[in-house]
């Protein structure tokens, strides 16, 4: 397998792991070095494909609830008490700040859980630091409400060295 199929395939691992298959306040793609080739990074890219976390502009308290919902915490709670469960979800989120602070902490458990599982196919994913902002214009995120988050560029290791 290539390491463009292992980058998607590292994405789509992800989705059992995560604690809810509602809306996700983020969403990772591959991309190509050539749509990178102009941006200022602190490093060359090496590899042909890089691993870009987006995070959503329009994650709402409806996207959250949707969230909650479909949470595998929810289907171990009994009925009767679902709706406190929501209640307490809906406190806890009480204002903007709250909602991208949890955005983020759910975004970085899924870059925890994605780089993990390339780990175990023989791919590391190191943080590159560049202008965000530059490849969101670039790529027209903005229109697509999204923004950039992290990027990361991808080498090919030997996954032996885990055992």
């Amino acid at each position: 397998m290539g390491l463009e199929q292992i980058i998607d395939s590292s994405i789509l691992d992800i989705f059992p792991l995560m604690p809810s298959t509602g809306a996700w306040p983020f969403t990772m793609i591959r991309i190509d070095r050539n749509e990178l080739s102009d941006l200022e990074m602190d490093k060359p890219l090496f590899a042909p494909f890089q691993l870009l976390v987006l995070k959503r502009t329009d994650f709402n308290d409806k996207d959250l609830l949707d969230y909650a919902i479909k949470s595998k915490e929810y289907h171990t709670i009994l009925p009767p008490f679902r709706s406190n469960f929501l209640e307490n979800y809906s406190i806890t989120i009480g204002n903007e700040k709250e909602l991208q602070e949890w955005a983020d902490k759910t975004t970085s458990l899924a870059i925890g859980l994605v780089i993990n599982t390339a780990l175990l196919k023989g791919i590391q994913f190191i943080p590159i630091a560049t202008d965000l902002s530059a490849l969101d214009l670039r790529m027209g995120l903005v229109q697509k409400k999204l923004r950039s988050h992290q990027l990361f560029d991808a080498y090919q290791i030997d996954p032996s060295f885990l055992v």
